[in-house]
């Protein structure tokens, strides 16, 4: 939506509509501004969601902007798609979802080709997507999540 360059446009029509809008598809968080944050602010904003595919590519600071600029703040409205099993390593993949944990936001791990993925990946994703062990603080980080019969 926001790489159409009519997006003002459709965002301001979806907040004159008042209907309650769900982003299931990832929006590009590169392409955030001034502008069409303060439109999407004035939506109905049932989920918002963003995707951080790309482990070369550093968005921290786009979603730092984002954070600064909008006033919606809730993380379980905040969902990022983060791809792993894709040209990245175990590292980059803790990378972003701390970042995007530490920032507010909710990291959702999808992997690529989840039939041939090592366990410890689809152990991640167990412990990332379950946001009742990822947000209860019995285990913070990856490493001290138990094995879940993985053994």
């Amino acid at each position: 939506l926001l790489a159409c360059r009519d997006h003002l446009e459709l965002l301001q029509q979806l907040a004159d509509s008042g209907a309650w809008v769900d982003f299931t598809q990832g929006l590009d968080i590169r392409l955030t501004n001034e502008d069409n944050i303060r439109l999407l602010d004035k939506l109905k904003i049932k989920m918002l969601h963003f995707a951080w595919d790309n482990p070369g590519q550093d968005l921290t600071a786009d979603f730092e902007r984002f954070n600064r600029l909008s006033k919606l703040k809730d993380y379980r409205k905040r969902g990022v798609y983060v791809l792993t099993n894709f040209n990245s390593t175990m590292d980059e993949d803790l990378y972003r979802i701390y970042t995007l944990r530490d920032l507010g936001y909710n990291p959702y791990v999808m992997i690529y080709d989840k039939d041939h993925a090592p366990k410890q990946i689809r152990r991640l994703q167990r412990w990332a997507n379950n946001k009742i062990i990822f947000r209860s603080g019995s285990a913070d980080r990856f490493e001290d999540y138990g094995t879940g019969g993985d053994r």
